[in-house]
């Protein structure tokens, strides 16, 4: 490392250099701290200096960074830097590139998932019934055997999403319920046959487990934004509108939720969006 009395021509200051990089000062003071960056040339009175070629060295090392590699790693391949040990570094991190880009663009369906389903909640009124086609869809069940008694829904729901995400399954859909159309519910209560997970269809070539296919059809929907203590009556209102529509009713209604405890505070500020399959007489 040489040392010199002024600035050299074609070289820049730590805060130029740092300018140019688009970081702070600290951050090439650390860099040179432990030896993965240092300034190509140090003066009489202590000042940095760093030279263009130095930039190339630079945006390595961030983009290291950014595929999550530790600075002890960078440090280590590039005081044994070499070209085919610099080919073989960029091997292995396109590689990393293409599962980065491909966990990106899952993560973006999941939060587009979320947003449909969260705007649709906002935008539901209590107790409003509309028709509804529905695409090709897919689904994972597990049967629910268990009461009407809170603690047995809570466990069951945890096993319901414990077999999902053993079998890689994350949705943006929240577990829903299906609820037998004849006999699965009174006037001030209903249980569920079956829990599911409502599927992105770019999702179902990811996971091994057994999915349910159903074919495009239409359901006569209904809103509860006042949670779950609102459906009961939900139930007839919705087979009555099918049935007056010219529909006859389908075996199942499914409940979904739409807006839970990630935006409201309690049970009773819940939306959910109540359907029942139908098909014309």
């Amino acid at each position: 490392m040489g040392t010199i009395r002024k600035k050299p021509a074609g070289y820049f200051t730590t805060g130029e250099f740092a300018r140019l990089c688009g970081v702070k000062k600290q951050t090439l003071f650390h860099y040179d701290q432990i030896g993965i960056l240092r300034p190509e040339l140090t003066g009489e009175n202590g000042y940095r200096y760093y030279s263009i070629f130095q930039f190339d060295t630079y945006n390595t090392i961030s983009m290291l960074k950014e595929l999550d590699m530790p600075l002890s790693y960078i440090k280590n391949f590039l005081e044994n830097r070499s070209p085919s040990s610099f080919l073989s570094l960029l091997k292995e991190h396109d590689v990393l590139i293409d599962e980065k880009i491909a966990e990106l663009q899952w993560l973006k369906s999941f939060v587009n998932g979320k947003l449909k389903i969260t705007e649709e909640g906002i935008a539901a009124a209590h107790g409003e019934i509309r028709l509804e086609k529905r695409p090709q869809e897919f689904y994972i069940f597990t049967k629910y055997s268990g009461g009407t008694a809170g603690a047995d829904e809570y466990a069951a729901f945890a096993e319901h999403v414990a077999h999902c995400h053993q079998n890689q399954i994350y949705s943006p859909y929240v577990t829903g319920g299906l609820i037998d159309a004849d006999g699965g519910y009174d006037d001030n209560d209903y249980r569920y046959s079956h829990l599911y997970t409502k599927l992105n269809p770019e999702d179902v070539d990811y996971t091994t487990a057994s999915i349910t296919v159903i074919p495009a059809r239409t359901y006569a929907v209904i809103y509860s934004t006042e949670g779950f203590g609102a459906i009961p009556p939900m139930f007839k209102t919705l087979t009555d509108f099918a049935r007056s529509n010219g529909y006859v009713p389908g075996e199942h209604f499914f409940e979904d939720i739409l807006l839970d405890s990630v935006s409201r505070s309690t049970l009773d500020e819940f939306t959910v969006k109540l359907g029942l399959p139908v098909i014309p007489k």
